[in-house]
């Protein structure tokens, strides 16, 4: 009788994950466990092994064998396992070495990976990946980077209107929300005077949108889930909780658009994705965000959408993925 598939899901606190449960439930529909490994005690609190062999690397985490695994779901991995009482250049260094150790040995992993580790820390830098989308033809914000003070008013002189700042890698700081995952709001920029504390760290400064409409569109392999809602002048619909349970299916999405965002995440090398799109007053149609490890559990309960059923189906091999990994090949020759 064959085994039944190995499949091993890695977070930080995989308990405090609502859409680790959600998909726990999908594949205990369809008779198989998941094992839960949580990253967040790494490195004094989970050991890690890694014997990088060409055709059987030996993978061991927190006790767990991922080398035999069949697939491995990756969300928010995160190690902060150091006690207390180091200096803070020597916490840097272990989390350094501790953050590089873990993303190795997944990348020396020869299962099926949601997502490889190569994508998810390409992914996440919000200019390149808006250079991309724009690229394939999808309309963006007008956008810049920077920690200059000078450049952000030169910037708002050159078109005249509102603007919105939010940070460039939105998976690094966070303000704890007790209703819901901690995030960092998009924040208007109103008072061009003061910019105090800009040149410490860049930030994505964008023209503030008049939106009408307001997408959540989550890509599964080949698979696209679309909620909508009217945004009611908020600047971030995820800060509110009351605006988010208006989330409904929408078949808005124009189905160019749809392909493009579907070329965008093959390019990126991406079998899951969470992507927001607006529509604006004056009929564009604009691509503010792509998320990877993004929780989609409010968009499941308010649209009643079923991506956790979608995501069991990919990591079982059940559905194809959109995006393949190549592996290098198996050495058939000497010399």
């Amino acid at each position: 009788m064959p085994r039944p598939p190995k499949l091993v899901v890695l977070a930080h606190d995989p308990a405090d994950d609502p859409c680790v449960e959600l998909v726990a439930q999908a594949l205990a529909a369809r008779g198989v466990e998941i094992e839960r490994i949580a990253t967040g005690p790494f490195p004094a609190g989970c050991m890690l092994e890694l014997e990088p062999h060409a055709d059987a690397p030996r993978i061991v985490l927190g006790g767990v064998r991922l080398d035999d695994a069949d697939a491995l779901w990756l969300r928010h991995l995160d190690p902060s396992g150091l006690p207390p009482g180091l200096r803070d250049d020597e916490r840097a260094a272990a989390l350094q070495q501790a953050g590089a150790a873990l993303w190795a040995a997944l990348a020396c992993s020869r299962a099926f990976l949601l997502d490889p580790p190569e994508a998810l820390l390409a992914a996440p830098h919000k200019p390149r990946a808006m250079q991309l989308a724009a690229g394939l033809g999808i309309d963006v914000p007008r956008t810049l980077v920077t920690n200059s003070p000078a450049a952000v008013r030169r910037f708002a002189a050159e078109r005249p209107g509102p603007l919105v700042c939010k940070l460039v890698d939105s998976g690094g700081v966070h303000l704890a929300d007790p209703a819901g995952p901690p995030q960092l709001p998009t924040l208007a920029l109103d008072d061009l005077d003061d910019l105090d504390g800009l040149e410490l760290a860049p930030m994505i400064v964008q023209e503030r949108l008049d939106k009408r409409l307001e997408l959540r569109v989550t890509i599964v392999g080949h698979e696209v889930f679309v909620a909508g809602l009217d945004p009611r002048g908020a600047l971030d619909v995820r800060m509110d909780r009351a605006l988010l349970a208006d989330l409904r299916p929408s078949d808005a999405l124009p189905p160019l658009l749809r392909d493009r965002l579907l070329s965008l995440c093959t390019f990126l090398g991406l079998n899951f994705a969470s992507i927001d799109v607006v529509r604006t007053a004056d009929d564009r149609w604009v691509m503010l965000d792509l998320n990877t490890t993004s929780y989609f559990d409010h968009v499941e309960r308010f649209a009643g959408l079923s991506i956790s059923a979608a995501v069991a189906d990919l990591l079982l091999g059940r559905k194809p993925p959109r995006a393949h990994r190549p592996l290098i090949a198996r050495k058939t020759s000497s010399g």
